[in-house]
């Protein structure tokens, strides 16, 4: 896939404070990367410059192929931008101020539309000062998404949503990646969001970018950490912790948690059923996300 943002060698400062550090990073067109990191670690400056709200100390920004502070007009007129508390007229109805939005931008685009996709559109007409913060945060995404962008900047869009909002808004942005093609810049603490939406992640502290890594090879199964569920688990247990290929064996209900020295599941049950114990199920432990995210962090 062809890149779309291109981060050479981004750094801010403000007075001694160095915020991001030489970061360079690309993104393909149509992909969805996660900004994972610590309180302060960068995260938000960097979505900053690449929205155009913060200029870079040094380094450069290019965004379809066209660098940043050249083209900034043109950019953001393809791009989607969602940062902090979206501020909107609180005497105006959401309909109304996505109108205003419009007029504003000169495009002739169905309000509605994003007022639905975001579910909304039973509560258009009502004030905006009336909202939640959930529901405010809702209309921000609206807002993001009114000018079909081609390119979506979010920082913590899911403040304020409870758990099933939480999940239409991944479901929308998944759908928005995988059939409109559009790209998307993702920065979350919330890190089952992150596993549940983003193609790649990368980790930044103190401004400096640590690791990126694909999220299909993040979440693979752990192959030395297993359950066995077995007929006679407290004896298999004692059993196993007389191997010396075995590290450790915890009894659980109806299961032993197994964690071998090696990864190999197959010796393991093989061992277990020559020794006559009944295995109905060896369950490897899967890997997530805050596992690689706290490795990463404490190297």
């Amino acid at each position: 896939m062809p890149v779309c943002i291109e981060m050479a060698q981004l750094t801010k400062r403000y007075g001694s404070t160095l915020a991001v550090d030489a970061l360079t990073l690309e993104v393909e067109k149509g992909e969805v990367i996660g900004l994972l990191g610590p309180n302060g670690a960068g995260k938000s400056t960097t979505l900053y410059m690449l929205a155009g709200l913060a200029r870079p100390t040094s380094g450069s920004v290019s965004i379809f192929g066209k660098d940043l502070r050249r083209h900034l007009l043109e950019v953001l007129s393809r791009t989607g931008v969602l940062v902090e508390r979206p501020a909107f007229y609180d005497y105006l109805s959401a309909r109304d101020n996505l109108l205003l939005c419009a007029r504003l931008a000169r495009q002739d685009v169905t309000v509605d539309r994003a007022l639905d996709r975001v579910g909304l559109l039973r509560s258009s007409g009502q004030k905006v000062g009336a909202f939640s913060t959930g529901m405010r945060q809702r209309l921000g995404l609206a807002q993001a998404i009114l000018l079909e962008p081609e390119v979506l900047l979010l920082d913590e869009p899911a403040t304020g949503l409870d758990p099933e909002a939480t999940q239409q808004l991944i479901r929308l942005l998944r759908r928005l990646a995988d059939e409109a093609n559009v790209t998307i810049v993702y920065s979350s603490h919330m890190l089952h969001e992150v596993e549940g939406l983003c193609d790649r992640v990368a980790i930044i502290d103190e401004g400096k970018l640590i690791a990126c890594e694909k999220t299909d090879t993040l979440l693979s199964y752990d192959q030395s950490r297993v359950e066995v569920l077995v007929d006679a688990p407290e004896a298999a247990a004692k059993r196993l912790e007389a191997e010396e290929w075995v590290e450790s064996a915890t009894l659980g209900p109806g299961r032993v948690a197994v964690n071998l020295r090696e990864p190999n599941a197959q010796r393991l049950t093989a061992f277990l059923v020559g020794l006559g114990y009944r295995v109905s199920g060896v369950i490897p432990r899967r890997r997530t996300l805050q596992d690689y995210f706290l490795k990463v962090l404490n190297q």
